[in-house]
C-alpha cells in the first residue's frame, strides 16, 4: 500500500520562507532532561545501555550520574527546525558527539542558518550545555522548506 501525503502550501511560503532566512540567523532551544524523559527514550529505541539509567553503571565509568543519550540530545535538532518550518522535510544530519551530558543537567540546542540554496537549507546544529558553553553534540543538517511540489511518499506494509 502506497500512502502519498501532498503538503498544500504555496509557492509564495516557500518564498517568504526562504527570504525571511539569513546566513547566521539562529533559533535556540532549552531543555532539561529527566530521569522519566531518559526512561521513555530508551523503552522507544530499546537501548538497553545501563549507563543512560542506572547510577552504578554510570560511576563504574567515571561519571557521577546517568549520561543522557546522545541522539535524545540531538532530537532537539529537527523538533527546532519542523517547529520554526512547520512542513519542513529534514533531509539529513551529520553528528559529533563532543562531551557528555547527565541527567538533570539542562541543554541549550541551537540551530543556526549556514546557506540558503532554493528551498534547501543547511543549517549548523550545536547543543551545549546551559552555564558552561561545553560542547555536547555538534554537526550539520539540510532541510527542504515546504512547496507545491512537496510530496512525501510512504510506503506502508
Amino acid at each position: 500500500m502506497i500512502l502519498r501525503v501532498g503538503l498544500q502550501h504555496s509557492k509564495d511560503l516557500a518564498a517568504v520562507l526562504a527570504r525571511a532566512l539569513h546566513i547566521g540567523q539562529s533559533v535556540s532551544d532549552v531543555r532539561t532532561f529527566s530521569a522519566t524523559d531518559v526512561k521513555a527514550f530508551v523503552q522507544l529505541t530499546r537501548d538497553s545501555n545501563p549507563i543512560h539509567t542506572e547510577e552504578l553503571s554510570a560511576q563504574k565509568t567515571g561519571f557521577c550520574a546517568p549520561l543522557l543519550p546522545g541522539i535524545l540530545v540531538a532530537s532537539l535538532f529537527p523538533a527546532i527546525i519542523g517547529s520554526k518550518f512547520p512542513g519542513t522535510v529534514y533531509a539529513s544530519q551529520t553528528l559529533s558527539f563532543r562531551n557528555p551530558a547527565l541527567v538533570g543537567q539542562t541543554v541549550k540546542a541551537t540551530v543556526t542558518v549556514r546557506r540558503v540554496n532554493g528551498r534547501w537549507v543547511t543549517f549548523k546544529t550545536a547543543a551545549v550545555l546551559q552555564g558552561t558553553g561545553q560542547i555536547i553534540v555538534e554537526g550539520d543538517a539540510l532541510a527542504l522548506l515546504p512547496g507545491d511540489d512537496t510530496e512525501l511518499r510512504l510506503e506502508v506494509s
